[in-house]
């Protein structure tokens, strides 16, 4: 795809050869894409493909729809993400503390064993991610650590059944093969109904019946608080009420509480709440690998970030401030390394949305490529996000290197859109970068090295639903040795 822009331009279409219409429209240009995303957003909108390869997980929601019904759903989801929600760090702590459990145990080398970590940050995001919606988590990880050894001994004898079962029963599993599905319907675009089968739709009812469990709790308990309230106002019991609101409020189920009353249709909750889930997992798992991809390709890197974190938040045993949010933000260079890894490896690479009505770009015309295009409605135009975060017209001739410190004194502008831009720009985005940051400085307040045995494969692109490494990707972890450093500073 890169020579195909070098050779093209960063602007391009591709034609009917027999009609000699525009089918779609290529483009890497900054200007185009703000044009679309933001101050021409109306004349856009998404595939009609892509709500029918995801129905069957998600149905309609606000990742899905367009015009109206996505302007409703944006408003009603955009309320609940709170600075306070998001600041609440310390109820990410658990699900790290289940990241080091399964890391395993420390070698005499120091070392652990050899770990497949994009599996092992899909379980914490997973489990923090529920945690955030259900207000209660998915405990993907113990069940994991727990049915492994089972679900092997098993598998040798009946692999079909020993399956079944553990799809019927973790949703973890059954989430995993509903998203190994839904990509497989995205890639086969109009054909989206080929993949589909036996697996498919149990794995569907499982994350469903998963979801419902909770909505029919929430809806419960926010009945009871509506006739607590209706006796409260009537004058009765007023004292004993007030004590029992505390336990009547929506902290124990999360974010699904919060919508529950502006979703009478609750197959439309579960569909928002579904969306939100995948969007939350995913994303912050791949983008956690890669971090860890990079750092461990580059030690220099690896070295300054470490110190940071150590200066900034003390080790593990030996702490000298709370990693707060706060202070995360406070800590520079880890928020440069956030920044530039999601410039190099943005979690959706490609996207595409549709003309509605006769619009116009305003670059990828004319012999040079300045003037504007034309774009016929029913016209695809697809940008770029991974190609336009290395274009060394707006990064520098070291635009395909990891390099934290580009972001000093950097304020990006619509060539960095890791989290789109415009009206649908990201919700979750200082969620997602919050968590990333406490993760990063857990682990490396923890560990002191990393090592891969499959780096020569990890930086190959893959696509799920998302951007991950094509090949599993292994890493060992060295546990940091406080007298050892100690004595090597005295």
């Amino acid at each position: 795809m890169h020579s195909v822009f070098r050779k093209n331009g960063p602007t391009h279409a591709i034609v009917e050869p027999w009609s000699g219409d525009t089918k779609t429209i290529y483009t890497i240009e900054p200007e185009n894409i703000k044009t679309m995303l933001h101050t021409q957003f109306s004349d856009y909108h998404r595939s009609r493909n892509m709500p029918n390869a995801l129905d069957p997980v998600m149905g309609q929601g606000v990742f899905t729809s367009n015009g109206k019904a996505w302007a409703h759903s944006r408003s009603l989801v955009r309320a609940q993400f709170s600075a306070q929600r998001v600041r609440n760090v310390a109820k990410i702590e658990p699900y790290v503390q289940n990241v080091f459990k399964e890391i395993g145990n420390i070698g005499k080398d120091g070392r652990t064993e050899p770990l497949e970590v994009l599996l092992t940050f899909n379980r914490f995001t997973l489990d923090s991610a529920t945690e955030f919606m259900f207000g209660t988590s998915a405990e993907s990880h113990q069940v994991a650590m727990r049915e492994r050894e089972l679900f092997t001994a098993k598998k040798k004898k009946r692999g079909v059944w020993a399956k079944y079962q553990l799809v019927r029963t973790d949703f973890g599993t059954a989430f995993d093969i509903a998203l190994d599905h839904v990509a497989l319907r995205l890639k086969l675009g109009r054909l989206w109904f080929l993949a589909d089968g036996f697996w498919f739709r149990i794995a569907c009812y499982k994350v469903k019946s998963y979801a419902d469990n909770y909505i029919r709790e929430a809806a419960a308990r926010a009945s009871e608080a509506a006739k607590r309230a209706q006796k409260k106002e009537k004058g009765a019991a007023a004292r004993e009420v007030d004590s029992e609101a505390v336990d009547l409020d929506d902290r124990r189920y999360g974010l699904i509480s919060e919508l529950i009353g502006s979703y009478p249709d609750k197959v439309a909750l579960r569909n928002q709440v579904m969306q939100l889930l995948v969007a939350g997992r995913d994303t912050t798992a791949a983008t956690l690998t890669w971090s860890f991809i990079l750092l461990e390709a580059h030690p220099t890197e690896f070295n300054r970030l470490q110190s940071n974190i150590i200066e900034h938040f003390g080790t593990e045993s030996n702490p000298n401030r709370p990693v707060t949010f706060e202070n995360l933000k406070s800590c520079v260079y880890l928020q440069w390394v956030i920044s530039e890894v999601v410039r190099l490896y943005p979690t959706g690479p490609l996207n595409a949305r549709k003309a509605a009505v006769n619009t116009v770009l305003p670059m990828g015309g004319g012999v040079d490529g300045k003037s504007p295009v034309a774009v016929k409605a029913g016209t695809t135009v697809a940008y770029n996000t991974y190609l336009l975060h290395r274009r060394e017209e707006l990064w520098g001739e070291d635009s395909w290197d990891f390099k934290p410190e580009r972001w000093e004194g950097r304020k990006a502008g619509w060539e960095y859109i890791p989290f789109h831009g415009g009206p649908q720009t990201c919700l979750g985005q200082q969620h997602a970068i919050t968590e990333m940051a406490y993760v990063l400085t857990r682990m490396l307040q923890r560990y002191d090295g990393i090592s891969s045995s499959t780096r020569t494969t990890n930086f190959e692109n893959g696509i799920r639903t998302i951007l991950v490494p094509k090949h599993t990707v292994l890493f060992q972890f060295h546990l940091r040795d406080e007298k050892a450093h100690s004595e090597s500073i005295i």
